[in-house]
């Protein structure tokens, strides 16, 4: 017996809420972030830094602990229920804006067919992270459903409302301030400064409502949360994770820490501090660094002139993100369901490269996701993540997201020929 179209899509709601209903108990059992967050609003409110008044490490912007004084009148049940309902929302409207940048990047007609198996893909790939995120009860869906909808209004030529969408995901986590470089690189100075006003202002919101009794929480912030790692200094807060080579963190300065280290288990912070201050140390990691910069930098200027990309930079600027950053954790790459989303649209689309990004799908897929996770055991999953191989699957999605730049621009440029060609022979 056959379903209809709408039958099938009535079942896949009535079974997504079924999920969601039976994940809730381990997601009230999960990580320990909605203490954090809970004491952070609470020294908010008490006019007071939450880096420093609580027990519970909060390395957070001030900004976010503001939007978290709004749950913490309500009952503590209450308030996780809500939060509950918060990330599932932005999950899903991640998931939709996904859907809606990739049938830009590729118009047309989809056919159901076309549009399943893209949607399963891109839910499969992203699913541990998708768990991470409710697991930890973490924020980073927030940030990245902001993200989400300032690459659509950059694609859909809306610079100003796009870089403050990006700007609001920059005040709650910092590293979405990698766009801001972006839009000067695209010589879009007015939305840059959108971005910059919007950013600031947002950054010293907390001040302005909530004044601090000692100093401002954007400068607490900033001087003892956010520079201590360039510094190599734990600071006052004793904030070791910045540091350590803990197997969670899974970041281009987490590899080259644990190839000096050449062990598998976390060393003392001292030691790697030693280790991360010697000279060999940095000049590896800054030639890594510098390296991919490099290659990353020249695949954007192919696209520099093509808004129709602006999906495609934003996917590489999210893997730049997670890469080059300090720390990276799982809940953080939930943000490559974009570029997941349009390398499984051209996977789709573009018959001529399917085994090509079929391949690289199934390479990032076991790396990133397959040989770290409740399936192959706690040991193999302390191997995988102990030799950084999350690293190396975010890693290889640069790849496919080059050619589909390149294979992209080719097409453009041919079919603006092509046209030319034709206005000659008509004016002939």
């Amino acid at each position: 017996m056959q379903f209809s179209t709408q039958a099938q899509r009535r079942f896949a709601w009535i079974g997504a809420a079924v999920a969601v209903v039976a994940y809730y108990p381990r997601y009230r059992h999960g990580g320990s972030h909605g203490e954090v967050f809970s004491e952070a609003a609470a020294c908010l409110l008490k006019h007071q830094s939450p880096h420093h008044c609580g027990e519970l490490m909060y390395a957070y912007p001030p900004f976010h602990a503001l939007l978290l004084t709004l749950l913490h009148p309500f009952p503590v049940w209450l308030a996780e229920a809500i939060w509950y309902a918060i990330l599932i929302g932005t999950l899903f409207a991640s998931l939709r804006l996904c859907e809606n940048m990739a049938r830009r990047l590729f118009p047309g007609d989809w056919s159901e067919r076309e549009l399943a198996i893209f949607r399963i893909l891109t839910f499969i790939l992203g699913l541990k992270f998708i768990l991470a995120v409710l697991e930890n009860q973490a924020y980073d869906s927030i940030s990245v459903v902001l993200i989400f909808l300032g690459v659509v209004a950059l694609s859909g030529r809306s610079f100003s409302l796009g870089a403050a969408a990006l700007a609001a995901a920059a005040a709650l986590k910092i590293t979405p301030l990698i766009f801001l470089p972006y839009l000067l690189f695209k010589r879009r100075f007015a939305a840059a400064g959108v971005f910059i006003a919007v950013f600031a202002g947002l950054a010293v919101l907390p001040d302005i409502l909530l004044p601090s009794n000692g100093q401002p929480y954007v400068a607490v912030w900033v001087r003892d949360v956010l520079m201590p790692p360039f510094h190599l200094d734990l600071g006052p807060t004793n904030m070791g994770f910045w540091i350590t080579d803990t197997p969670m963190n899974q970041t281009f300065r987490a590899v080259v820490v644990r190839y000096f280290t050449g062990v598998h288990e976390q060393q003392t912070t001292e030691a790697v501090l030693d280790i991360m201050r010697s000279r060999p140390f940095a000049i590896v990691l800054n030639s890594v660094m510098g390296l991919y910069i490099l290659g990353v930098g020249l695949v954007m200027l192919k696209s520099r002139r093509d808004d129709r990309l602006v999906a495609v930079d934003a996917a590489l600027l999210i893997v730049s993100a997670l890469l080059l950053t300090p720390v990276s954790s799982q809940s953080h790459f939930v943000s490559l369901l974009l570029p997941y989303a349009l390398i499984a649209a051209a996977t789709v689309r573009r018959p001529s490269m399917r085994v090509f990004n079929g391949a690289m799908l199934l390479l990032s897929f076991i790396l990133a996701t397959a040989t770290s996770n409740d399936l192959v055991g706690r040991a193999f999953t302390g191997w995988a993540l102990w030799n950084s191989l999350p690293v190396y699957g975010t890693l290889i999605l640069v790849v496919p997201l080059a050619v589909l730049v390149w294979t992209e621009s080719r097409q453009a440029e041919d079919t603006a020929e092509s046209g030319d060609h034709a206005t000659s022979r008509v004016a002939i």
